[in-house]
């Protein structure tokens, strides 16, 4: 699997480097982060100096970053050097957008004990570095309940695209039940997992879709409205925002 094999390159790429340490998206792949995987990733470093290696001697697939006062948000995993979680999260906040930081950040709350607080702590070491506002959006935003790395994404995409819309993630509905995502206590989110439907988690994959038909109904009968959405749905964005777009301007007049 990619991720698999995107691992075993920052591991081989940190071992073999003695001045440099793994920053953004690689390091996230050391702590065994959540990353939106995207084409050509590539493994990104940084040299607590702040200088860059001469591109002609830099391997192909590696990205050395200018960043500066690394120091103190470095430490040492499995033998590699990389920024901690939390300065990790912002790395990645800052150079590859709002998404991509916010899946991060939800991951580190949930899985690697970071706090708020940890995180407005590394930000405070950064106050000459780009990318102020988005690192700052991210911490606003990260929600440690968040169950998916899917359900991060589309979260982060909705409050890019739709900032006057009240999101409630993980809203209990029906009992025991949680909805992934609830938009303005009415519109029901499911972002649902290959994994859910291949008997991953010992149960039947009939049995699976037995019950959401069943707690779908339900939940429509209470008025909710319920979409649902796979990986494969939110490699397109676009078209999963004008579908929840379509379904928000029924009750509120346009809102894209």
């Amino acid at each position: 699997m990619r991720h698999k094999q995107q691992f075993a390159r920052v591991v081989a790429a940190g071992r073999g480097t003695h001045r440099a340490v793994l920053i953004s998206k690689s390091a996230a792949r050391l702590w065994g982060m959540w990353v939106i995987s995207r084409e050509g990733e590539e493994v990104e470093l940084a040299v607590p100096s702040g200088s860059i290696p001469p591109r002609r001697l830099t391997a192909k697939g590696y990205r050395y970053r200018r960043i500066k006062s690394l120091q103190k948000s470095t430490v040492t995993i499995a033998g590699v050097r990389a920024t901690n979680p939390a300065r990790t999260c912002l790395e990645i906040a800052r150079l590859h957008g709002f998404p991509d930081g916010l899946v991060a950040t939800d991951s580190a709350l949930r899985r690697h004990d970071v706090t708020t607080y940890d995180l407005r702590e590394e930000l405070a070491k950064m106050q000459r570095t780009r990318g102020q506002a988005t690192m700052r959006k991210v911490i606003e935003h990260a929600y440690g309940g968040s169950e998916s790395p899917y359900e991060s994404n589309l979260r982060a995409l909705i409050i890019e695209r739709f900032s006057q819309v009240k999101i409630e993630p993980q809203k209990p509905l029906l009992g025991k039940y949680r909805a992934d995502l609830c938009l303005d206590g009415w519109l029901v989110l499911e972002v649902d997992g290959d994994a859910k439907y291949d008997g991953t988690y010992g149960e039947a994959p009939a049995h699976v879709i037995k019950r959401q038909i069943k707690r779908q109904r339900a939940l429509e009968n209470r008025g909710y409205v319920v979409l649902r959405f796979g990986p494969s749905d939110l490699k397109a964005p676009d078209e999963v925002l004008r579908i929840i777009a379509s379904h928000l301007g029924k009750r509120m007049g346009n809102v894209a």
